[in-house]
Parts: C-alpha cells; sequence; structure tokens
C-alpha cells in the first residue's frame, strides 16, 4: 500500500522512474544527493549528514553516529554513483573555492561548509521533482531505499547481502521493505498447479 499522507510505505521505482527522477534533478547537489540513496540504499538523514571524510575510493562510511541503527556500515560504489560524486566534488571545488577538508559536509547549508542542508529542504525539492515528472503517487525520500531493497531482491540477492547496504538489524524488518507486485503474487500462484 503506497504512502498517504505518511502514512502507509513508501512506492518503490523502477530503474527507468529513478533515472528519470535522476535526470529531472534540479541541481548537481539533489542529483548527487539522490544517487547516494539509490545506489547505497542510505536514509535521507545519513546522507545529507556525509563528510567529504566518509566517501572512499570504493566505498562510503555511514558512521554510527549518523545512522538510527547506531551500526557503521561501508557499502561498496556503483560505479554509476563513483561517476556522480567524482562530478559533484569537481562542482562542489568551483563553488567554495578550494578542496574540501574530510570534516566538512558533502551536501552544506546555505550557512556554510560546517553545516548540513536540512532533511525539509531535500524534501521539498523531491516533492516538486516527483510532481513535476509525474511520478507515482506515495513516492518519498525513503523510495530511494524501498527501491533498492526490491530491485536486489528481485535479482535474487540474498536479504542479508541487501542488509549491507541498507543497515537493517533485523531480516525480518528489512523484508517489510520489499514490495510485492501483482506479477509476483500471480507467480506465486501459479507454482502451485
Amino acid at each position: 500500500m503506497p504512502k498517504t499522507n505518511g502514512e502507509g510505505q513508501a512506492t518503490t521505482l523502477d530503474p527507468q522512474q529513478l533515472d528519470l527522477l535522476l535526470d529531472s534533478a534540479p541541481s548537481p547537489e539533489h542529483r548527487a544527493i539522490w544517487s547516494i540513496q539509490r545506489f547505497t540504499g542510505s536514509r535521507i538523514t545519513e546522507t545529507l549528514l556525509l563528510t567529504w571524510g566518509a566517501i572512499h575510493e570504493d566505498r562510503i562510511t555511514f558512521s554510527k553516529s549518523t545512522t538510527k541503527t547506531k551500526q557503521t556500515r561501508e557499502p561498496l560504489i556503483d560505479p554509476r554513483l563513483r561517476k556522480e560524486l567524482d562530478f559533484y566534488r569537481t562542482l562542489w571545488v568551483a563553488k567554495y573555492e578550494k578542496q574540501p577538508s574530510k570534516n566538512e559536509f558533502v551536501f552544506p547549508s546555505r550557512y556554510g561548509t560546517y553545516k548540513s542542508m536540512t532533511r525539509q529542504n531535500a524534501d521539498k525539492v523531491l516533492r516538486v521533482t516527483l510532481e513535476n515528472c509525474g511520478l507515482p503517487s506515495g513516492c518519498s525520500l525513503h523510495s530511494f531505499r524501498r527501491s533498492l531493497a526490491t530491485a536486489m531482491h528481485k535479482s535474487g540477492v540474498g536479504l542479508k547481502t541487501i542488509s549491507r547496504f541498507t543497515g537493517h538489524k533485523s531480516l525480518a524488518q528489512l523484508a517489510e521493505y520489499i514490495d510485492v507486485s501483482t506479477a509476483d503474487e500471480m507467480k506465486a500462484l501459479a507454482a502451485l498447479h
């Protein structure tokens, strides 16, 4: 059941819809935020609290101080995400006219590079972009997380491996994130014959 007025679960998006959303991002900054969420399954707060010191060549470190589970996790960086991050870093350097220190935020607020963008700002921009793209209702900043878990599961990736990206402590909780379509239900019924 899609999310309505803050109730239910965020709608999942397929890869084409996610590409459309990224291509419609109003700024390289928002495209980079959504790319991190898309390819790591991170929560928005975890993403916004990333500092440049947390982004490595092959992994992103989500520090236990910023995660809901209070456990550090380090998902691999997909090559598409690496490309997005490299491009965004170039723009960050040009905007602030310096190389970032390891403690500066990847997504700074308007008050400087040592304060992060707010969740409210990220949410507002996503909602406007979703409406302009004509994507399904019920999408939210959590759609990236559910979409990653669902896509990986449908590709045959085990829950334990998916949890390396999402950081779920409980595989039962993670299982609730995975979207089950009508086609999945029909396939299950066909298995009974």
